[in-house]
């Protein structure tokens, strides 16, 4: 018996992350969490530089700065929808694309 391995490579893709209406109640869960993940990715880079290198990340700390904003206006659309009593409808996709290796 032949076994034939195909391999596809896409060099870019879009993949649909979040898609939905939501209370406030469970948009807060979805995107708190999803920007509480991304805050805790970019802590941990920032200890593993400096544990590892005794360097400074200023990408990451920049990135924090960024996504706590970020969290601050989602909490205030929330409150808003809250107190409105609107639903809200979140659409996340996330574009990944293949860059080649630097040399």
């Amino acid at each position: 018996m032949n076994l034939k391995t195909t391999e596809t490579v896409k060099e870019k893709a879009t993949l649909k992350l979040v898609e939905g209406t939501y209370t406030p109640s469970e948009a807060a869960d979805i995107l708190f969490s999803l920007i509480g993940d991304k805050i805790k990715f970019h802590n941990l880079q920032i200890l593993s530089l400096q544990e590892r290198f005794g360097i400074e990340s200023t990408h990451s700390e920049q990135r924090i700065k960024e996504l706590k904003a970020a969290k601050m206006q989602v909490k205030d659309l929330i409150l808003q929808a809250r107190d409105s009593g609107y639903t809200m409808q979140i659409e996340g996709d996330i574009k990944i694309t293949f860059l080649s290796k630097e040399q």
